[in-house]
């Protein structure tokens, strides 16, 4: 399955359609999830965007720096091309022009199943929630293609919206880590503690899971 991912991200911009996901509501076809390539280093633009969209959301991320585009191209280079266990898509509207972001990573084969990350939405667009069935259109896909069971993400507690948006598709909350805040030049992270019950604890991150069925259930509904 690993080769999988590695043939999305090596896909070039001949064979490109090939490689995106359909993103479809109420039976429509309202845009597209693009994988991150390696020819998308070289797009300025795109880098641009992906920066961006990232220093934006800093403040729902638990690492926090100061964001560039020569450190965002190098972030995509090391930590999601060249990760085997990982990919990361443009969210691409009608108009076929990236407005977000959607990722899984941590795919274990064995387990079947993987973390969605990366979840933003850096321009409204034509649909203002492509996002939501972006996530849905993702899910669908790493059932039919990765054979996942089980997909999970985390999300800052603070994050009110992002987890009533989650809930309702049909995530579950099943754990609370409690954070701790770890400056370590100009980059601050928010570490779990190691003792919570003597360290006062400013943020918590919550895991929520969600059961392959949702989101072939979420698929049916949106068909």
């Amino acid at each position: 399955m690993m080769e999988i991912l590695e043939s999305y991200k090596r896909a070039t911009s001949d064979h490109i359609d090939r490689f995106c996901i359909p993103i479809q509501f109420n039976g429509e076809v309202i845009g597209r999830l693009r994988p991150v390539t390696f020819e998308s280093l070289q797009n300025e633009e795109e880098m641009r965007k992906l920066a961006e969209w990232r220093r934006a959301s800093a403040e729902w991320f638990t690492t926090q720096f100061s964001v560039s585009e020569v450190g965002t191209r190098e972030w995509i280079r090391e930590q999601v091309l060249h990760a085997q266990d990982r990919i990361l898509f443009f969210v691409d509207d009608p108009s076929l022009t990236p407005i977000g972001q959607v990722g899984l990573c941590h795919y274990d084969e064995q387990k079947k199943e993987c973390e969605f990350d990366n979840l933003l939405r850096g321009e409204k667009g034509q649909f203002a929630n492509l996002i939501i069935p972006a996530l849905i259109a993702l899910g669908l896909w790493s059932i039919k293609v990765l054979d996942i069971q089980q997909g999970y993400l985390q999300v800052l507690a603070n994050n009110f919206r992002a987890i009533h948006i989650y809930q309702k598709l049909g995530f579950q909350e099943v754990k609370r880590t409690p954070l701790v805040k770890r400056v370590e030049g100009k980059v601050v992270r928010w570490v779990p503690a190691t003792d919570p019950a003597t360290v006062a604890t400013e943020r918590h991150l919550v895991t929520m899971v969600i059961e392959r069925k949702i989101f072939e259930n979420l698929y049916k509904q949106g068909r």
